[in-house]
């Protein structure tokens, strides 16, 4: 994303609780709101609906670009409808548009303005794709969700601090549009989709796939987080109209691969994509509650059930299992019996269903294979979100008797209390400068230790930074500053966080074109007085061996000799900064704090893994 001076507006805007109305308008024209339609069928429309009001606005930008390098075809119709955010893109329009992705044009600048709409309203998806029907009809037609994924989770917050991620996220309007919202709005349009393509985070489920059962022939999607470039739509376009009669079968393909191409190519960390047949869709569901009944019927497999969700492969949300990894895991323990076979039976339907999937770092990632499934511990079952599950089509639409997955859930976690939360709306934000106080375009990263959610028993947890992505479980990153071209990053917790230490460390990583030495400054936005302070000596209230502003460049870097739990031990380096403070996010009834003496050791499971650059780590749609 671009990002602007932050500042005094960013850190008002950031905290305010204030938020304007979005309002609806109109356009015209066969490029906007109204008018008639193309005569001729092409053989593809390939529509974007694009939620960029938030901090993918930049990558939105680029990613009209990488449309714009292809362009529409006589065979190939590519339409967008985008709204951008001023906080994060203040040189592009804040009203939202539609374009026909033309090669060689300003699209942004020559699309029409429908107004300010919201763009997580239903209603405007729904308008949207009658529009991009009726203006650009085809033989074929593709849906593709642009924006911040939760896979079936939905937004919390009513207001700007809570900025928990819906299917589509608009800051503007505050608010989001939830999975059952974004399929209606599908149905509502009328349009059978040959192909819906969700460029988001953590989407391969089988609570979204169930919930677009009949509204699609194939869906396209992520199990674990994306990169914030997203897709590469350069290649993908490319590809569609040079052959625009292929199948939506064969463009469902081509997309998996071409992300994978992208990603294995300029590698920053573990992805998934897969593409299933959802004429399967029905056969997976049908195993699926007779898997959930075996299950609950077999007494002895309810420990293994249990064992797994700590033993199989998880994502970004550590409550999404693969649901093939998962029966693997079963089958290879169970005794002969109904549970077992209901598992093979699953994992028979999910090798027909999913007709390409790949993975890049294998040793994150290495038992997905397309399709996930919600089996939270009680720790990962966030209050509320069993009620919110059970509205799902997946859950909702049977008679009780039958029995859903998510009712074998509810019996896992009967008893169980869900995890306690902590006060979070804490913030911090790295900028730096030369020391002569010139512009540097060195490359430094802001990075984040977040516990888990059984923290305060096992000690664990895991870092996060901007160049992994944009979020994490517990809060939101900006972009990279190697992708901004900015010399800041910021961090952004959630308004209820895990409890526990959070962390702080600065990475000195690469020498800027014009610059090889930084002074780096480190603010944390403290919500106890609603105030910026600089990580110092005069805030913490005692003497900081390692305070805020620091030199930092590469004449003296790490190379080895640390453990990875001992941060102290990184901090000599000239190119690694770790300040002698952690924050504490504590359980209800106490606030947070600054704690300072010796940086804590960490669990086992929280190796650093930036001692080895970015090549490791999550990624974040």
């Amino acid at each position: 994303m671009e990002k602007r001076n932050i500042g005094k507006i960013w850190r008002w805007w950031l905290f305010s609780l204030a938020f304007s109305l979005a309002s609806c308008g109109g356009g015209g024209g066969d490029s906007g709101g109204g008018g008639g339609g193309e005569t001729t069928a092409r053989e593809w429309t390939y529509m974007v609906y694009m939620g960029a009001d938030n901090n993918l606005s930049s990558s939105g930008k680029d990613d009209i670009a990488e449309m714009a390098a292809v362009g529409s075809t006589s065979g190939v119709a590519i339409v967008v409808q985008a709204e951008f955010s001023s906080q994060y893109t203040p040189t592009l329009p804040t009203d939202t548009r539609r374009m026909l992705i033309q090669k060689g044009v300003d699209n942004i600048a020559a699309g029409t303005s429908i107004g300010n709409v919201n763009m997580a309203d239903p209603a405007q998806l729904t308008a949207f794709i009658k529009w991009a029907q009726q203006a650009y009809p085809a033989k074929r037609y593709a849906l593709v969700i642009w924006d911040h994924g939760a896979g079936w989770k939905m937004s919390s917050g009513s207001t700007r601090r809570s900025l928990e991620r819906g299917a589509v996220q608009d800051e503007t309007s505050n608010s989001f549009m939830s999975l059952p919202d974004l399929a209606k709005a599908v149905r509502d349009s009328g349009v059978h989709f040959d192909l819906v393509n969700f460029d988001a985070c953590l989407m391969a489920m089988y609570e979204v796939a169930y919930e677009f059962k009949g509204l699609a022939d194939y869906l396209v999607f992520s199990e674990e987080t994306e990169p914030g470039e997203g897709d590469p739509y350069d290649t993908i376009l490319a590809a569609l109209t040079a052959n625009p009669t292929q199948s939506a079968r064969t463009l469902a393909g081509t997309i998996v691969d071409k992300y994978d191409d992208y990603y294995t190519t300029n590698n920053r960390g573990a992805t998934t994509k897969s593409a299933v047949d959802m004429s399967q869709m029905a056969a997976l569901d049908t195993k699926v509650l007779a898997l959930s009944a075996a299950l609950r019927a077999d007494a002895g497999a309810t420990a293994l059930v249990q064992a797994a969700r700590t033993a199989t492969q998880e994502y970004a949300y550590p409550s999404n299992h693969d649901l093939y990894d998962l029966c693997k895991y079963l089958v290879d323990r169970l005794p002969a019996g109904a549970a077992k076979d209901r598992c093979n039976e699953v994992m028979t339907i999910i090798n027909s269903l999913v007709v390409n999937n790949k993975i890049n770092d294998a040793g994150k990632v290495g038992g997905s294979h397309g399709l996930a499934i919600y089996l939270p511990t009680s720790d990962e079952a966030k209050s509320g979100d069993l009620d919110k599950y059970a509205l799902l089509a997946c859950n909702k639409t049977r008679a009780a008797a039958t029995g859903t997955w998510g009712s074998y859930v509810d019996y896992l976690l009967s008893g169980a209390g869900s995890v306690t939360y902590a006060s979070g709306g804490f913030a911090l934000y790295l900028h730096w400068k030369k020391p002569n106080d010139a512009a540097c375009n060195a490359d430094l990263d802001l990075y984040i230790w977040e516990p888990a959610a059984d923290f305060a028993v096992s000690g664990n947890g895991n870092w996060y930074a901007p160049w992994m992505g944009q979020s994490s479980p517990n809060g939101f990153f900006s972009q990279d500053s190697a992708d901004s071209g900015e010399s800041k990053e910021f961090y952004l917790a959630k308004s209820q966080v895990y409890p526990g230490d959070y962390q702080f460390v600065v990475n000195y990583y690469g020498d800027g074109a014009s610059c090889s030495q930084a002074r780096a400054h480190l603010e944390l936005f403290d919500p106890a007085d609603q105030q910026w302070h600089e990580l110092n000596s005069q805030y913490v209230g005692f003497p900081m061996d390692s305070p805020s502003p620091q030199i930092m460049d590469l004449s003296n870097s790490y190379t080895s000799g640390c453990s990875d739990d001992d941060l102290a031990c990184y901090d000599p380096y000239s190119d690694w900064w770790a300040p002698d403070v952690v924050y504490q996010a504590r359980s209800a009834g106490s606030g947070p704090s600054v704690a300072t003496g010796n940086l804590p050791h960490r669990g086992k499971k929280s190796q650093m893994i930036f001692r080895f650059g970015k090549g490791m780590g999550i990624f974040s749609r």
